[in-house]
């Protein structure tokens, strides 16, 4: 029974030490997904008869969904891949678009569009397939709704454009998202089997088009007008955190906004006065100066970036 431990614990492990330290999402669950990979794997490799309960444990299968031992594999599914090319597939694509997805919109925000469209794919794939004794398995459903969720907030993003295991030059998101999903929608409408749920990855797409805009509603920060743009710009060093600045002022969106502060503040702001990284001294009590009335410099400089 022990055995079985493994798998929900590095899940929940992960998602504790996201929100501990205030880590990138993105960053989390690709690692989760390796350790959960590299666990399975040796399974296997051992010969083990675990393996295959590990398989039956946490993988989806649409036949098993109406019991209830079954009902976590809604989630735990999108942890687990059939072979090394499938999950480094996938965790390519989930790293290139979805950190710069969730440096805009926030970890938040990223965790309910990566949650909420994961199992919507499943569940899609579920109407679908009922009775089927197939399994549904790896992060896809989710990283379509992630895509989705560039498509319909930041359509002329640049993001890397994928063609078969490679990848081309770097393509709007209108047009990189905006044929896989007529690809996979004519592929679903050819009623094409080839291993692969296309109809998840459409379920992914659709659920995020509909759902980020309503996370991510465009208005204007209340704060904005507040915020001392003159005094963080003597906090910026680099030609890049001018950009980042430049970013939170022209921005229009609060979580965006916010989530470019948060960065700046803890990565890139320094002390006017001894250079020092303003975030360092948070840093070890888990704490972001951007939300801090006062910022105090370890040189004892106070700051307050609010007018």
């Amino acid at each position: 029974m022990l055995e079985y431990i493994p798998i929900p614990a590095i899940i929940i492990g992960s998602l504790a030490y996201a929100w501990w330290r205030k880590a990138y999402l993105t960053q989390v669950m690709v690692i989760a997904n390796f350790f959960i990979f590299i666990y399975v794997f040796v399974l296997d490799n051992m010969a083990s008869p675990l393996h295959n309960d590990m398989i039956n444990a946490f993988t989806f299968m649409p036949s098993k969904f109406g019991d209830p031992l079954y009902i976590h594999t809604i989630f735990t599914s999108m942890f687990m891949h059939a072979h090394p090319f499938h999950l480094i597939g996938n965790v390519l694509v989930l790293y290139l678009i979805g950190l710069p997805l969730e440096e805009r919109i926030g970890s938040k925000n990223w965790g309910i569009i990566y949650l909420v469209t994961g199992i919507a794919a499943t569940m899609l794939f579920w109407l679908f397939h009922m009775s089927a004794y197939t399994y549904l398995l790896g992060a896809s459903g989710a990283i379509f709704g992630i895509g989705g969720a560039l498509l319909i907030l930041y359509p002329r993003d640049r993001i890397p454009m994928f063609l078969g295991p490679i990848f081309s030059m770097r393509a709007p998101v209108w047009a990189a998202v905006g044929i896989m999903f007529v690809m996979e929608t004519i592929l679903v409408a050819m009623a094409v089997d080839d291993g692969t749920a296309h109809i998840a990855h459409v379920g992914g797409i659709v659920c995020g088009i509909f759902l980020a805009p309503i996370l991510v509603r465009k208005a204007t920060l209340k704060k904005k007008a507040y915020l001392d743009f003159d005094l963080l710009r003597k906090m910026a060093l680099r030609p890049e955190d001018l950009q980042v600045l430049e970013k939170i002022e022209n921005e229009t969106e609060p979580d965006v906004r916010k989530a470019w502060l948060e960065f700046f503040m803890k990565e890139a702001a320094r002390c006017p006065k001894c250079r020092r990284r303003l975030g360092e001294s948070y840093a070890k009590d888990g704490k972001n100066p951007a939300n801090e009335k006062i910022i105090e410099c370890a040189c004892g400089q106070s700051y307050d970036i609010w007018k």
